[in-house]
């Protein structure tokens, strides 16, 4: 049987139709529309594309034309891409004017018009898979216009298209028609296009409360209904959109931490759902587990740690379905019997599945001990899946970070291990060396003291390169707590430290007002000795020139140290940060390669960035990024 969806499908298809097609509505008829248009160009964007896809269907489909000429209306279908000639051979495709329909009889009659288009459709569904019908109306402004006799005519359509296999368009011109005749033309049709939109028609009337005696009151009635279901749609949507805004509003909230995130989900999600509880548990469906997580408040039986039968519980449903699962009626739903219903007095439940990729899969849900007494909506699923994604991605990173933070805390551990393991055979070494060079020195010739020599440097570029090991490993572990602090202070303490340095290499250090930052002051201290030290080491020839300034960016600080030293190639940018990982050799700069490493990490330590923009002899300037403090410049 065809019905209005059908009728649709060519309009959401076509290229020249590009408005909105709201679904079919719950009308007893969903067979007959409205067209109501302003325009030729506007009338062949809609009726075209409504019989070419009747057409590409196997249906008959007939065009009643009265305002244009049937050659226009075929040129326009050509134009189209439909083959005219072979659907008029084949009958797929008859054309009518009024005076052969509406009007074969001299006059419009709309009982004679209902058979008419009865015989059509029944003569029609003998050779096709069903009969669409569309016709121009203004036929009926003629000497003596049937108005009135075609808003009944309209009405008899209502009710003889549910039970055919048909469906009906019809064409009225907005400019031809008055509105008293559109208004009552809105009413006797469920649906209605105008202005590139098919709209679900509310104003839509009944053929037996249109035509009955009394049709005030039910006017009344369902212009009352009509009131009070787009009330409560608009008070939906603006508690919809309140809701939304508050969960964008809640995830965004970078100074929170996910418990307290979570609880305010909780929060909201009960207000929204009107539900007592919320609830996150891990569940695995292999081993028939369910462990609560966390709750939005104290419960006898859901709090945290609490393990049952994940059979027991509402949340079977979200495993089996793998989607968003309800509960309002637990006995009819097969619940009866579990430790859910019969002892936890769960009487209504909204709950979701949240898959994890490396950790356990989790449930999120609603519950409550009231019964209640309407399903959840459409809109409730789709807020309560919106929760689920951004649970999703909060337990995902947040199992990834605390896997990272272990294997850093191994790798901490192991790193001091080693350094500390390695001091004892050190020591050991150059005490040997320094006995061997205090007991025989004199024994040995120029080569033996060169050899020696070389021994112990190498011995003391050991110890400082664990040194500095132990030191990159300790940043996390060994730091103090991160608070406000002034770098103006910690450069200053900085360029006393390096005073005899500066003034042996006849440097310039100068320097912007710098901002107070939330910081590890004798971390910071340290990146910046570290930055200076290598702007002064590899000035080149010139005397050193080096310029600290500082940027706001939203709640972050730029902080640059830039200097007009050898610079760096662009390929080797980022080696410069890699432990012992050396640029040049020991003979024309000395230090350990670890600098740089140490003042990545720190920088890390602090939730900023590091990084380099330098060009081979023309400087460089390493930037690192902190955050600010509340109150700063």
């Amino acid at each position: 049987m065809l019905g209005l969806e059908t009728g649709l499908e060519g309009l959401r298809k076509s290229p020249t139709f590009d408005g909105l097609v709201e679904p079919v509505a719950e009308h007893e008829s969903c067979d007959h529309l409205a067209f109501i248009y302003e325009s030729q160009a506007e009338q062949f964007e809609t009726a075209i594309p409504y019989i070419e896809h009747g057409l590409e269907r196997g249906e008959r489909c007939i065009y009643i034309a009265d305002e244009n000429d049937t050659s226009e209306i075929l040129t326009a279908l050509r134009d189209s891409g439909v083959d005219v000639d072979r659907a008029l051979d084949s009958e797929a495709l008859v054309v009518y004017t009024a005076q052969d329909s509406y009007l074969r009889n001299g006059s419009f009659d709309s009982d004679e018009m209902i058979s008419f288009i009865s015989g059509v459709i029944k003569e029609g569904t003998e050779e096709f898979a069903g009969v669409r019908i569309t016709g121009e109306m203004t036929w009926v402004f003629g000497d003596d216009p049937p108005l009135e006799e075609l808003i009944v005519y309209e009405g008899k359509l209502n009710r003889l298209l549910p039970d055919a296999n048909g469906i009906a368009l019809c064409q009225y011109n907005r400019d031809r028609f008055s509105a008293e005749i559109l208004r009552d033309i809105i009413k006797t049709h469920p649906h209605l296009i105008f202005n590139n939109t098919v709209c679900q028609n509310f104003y839509y009337t009944p053929p037996e409360e249109f035509f009955g005696s009394d049709q005030p009151e039910r006017e009344i009635d369902r212009m009352m209904g009509t009131l009070l279901d787009r009330t409560k749609a608009r008070v939906e949507l603006r508690d919809h959109q309140q809701h939304l805004e508050r969960q964008i509003e809640i995830a965004a909230d970078a100074d929170r931490s996910f418990d307290e995130k979570l609880q305010d989900l909780f929060e909201l999600g009960r207000n929204r759902f009107n539900l007592d509880l919320g609830v996150l548990a891990k569940v695995d469906p292999a081993h028939d587990s369910f462990e609560v997580e966390a709750v939005s408040d104290e419960h006898e039986h859901f709090e945290p740690g609490a393990e049952v039968p994940l059979s027991e519980t509402y949340c079977r449903a979200t495993v089996a379905a793998e989607e968003t699962a309800t509960v309002i009626d637990p006995a009819d739903q097969g619940f009866d019997g579990t430790l859910t219903y019969e002892e936890f007095d769960v009487m209504a439940y909204l709950g979701t599945r949240i898959g994890l990729e490396d950790a356990p899969d989790r449930t999120f849900f609603f519950a409550s001990s009231e019964p209640r007494r309407r399903e959840f909506s459409d809109a409730d699923r789709t807020f309560h899946h919106l929760m689920g994604q951004w649970l999703k991605y909060e337990l995902e990173q947040r199992y990834h970070e605390q896997q990272l933070e272990e294997s850093n805390e191994r790798l901490e551990q192991f790193a001091y291990a080693a350094s500390h393991d390695l001091q004892e055979p050190l020591r050991m070494v150059t005490s040997y060396l320094q006995l061997l060079e205090n007991r025989y020195g004199e024994s040995f010739d120029e080569e033996g003291e060169e050899f020696v020599e070389f021994a112990v440097d190498g011995t003391n570029r050991m110890r400082e390169m664990i040194d500095g090991l132990l030191e990159y490993s300790r940043v996390e572990t060994q730091g103090e707590p991160v608070e406000p602090v002034e770098l103006d202070r910690i450069l200053g303490n900085v360029l006393n430290d390096l005073q005899i340095q500066i003034e042996e290499a006849n440097a310039t250090i100068t320097t912007e007002q710098l901002p107070r930052v939330e910081g590890d002051a004798s971390q910071l201290r340290q990146v910046f000795q570290n930055l200076i030290t290598n702007a002064i080491t590899y000035s080149g020839d010139e005397p050193p020139r080096v310029h600290v300034d500082a940027e706001r960016r939203g709640g972050r600080w730029i902080i640059s140290v830039h200097d007009d030293g050898i610079g760096i190639d662009p390929e080797n940018q980022d080696r410069v940060f890699t432990v012992f990982d050396r640029l040049h050799s020991r003979e024309e700069y000395e230090g350990t390669g670890i600098g740089l490493a140490l003042c990545q990490r720190i920088i890390e330590r602090h939730g900023g960035e590091i990084w380099v923009e330098s060009e081979p002899e023309c400087g460089s300037t390493f930037f690192f990024t902190v955050p600010s403090t509340v109150n700063t410049r």
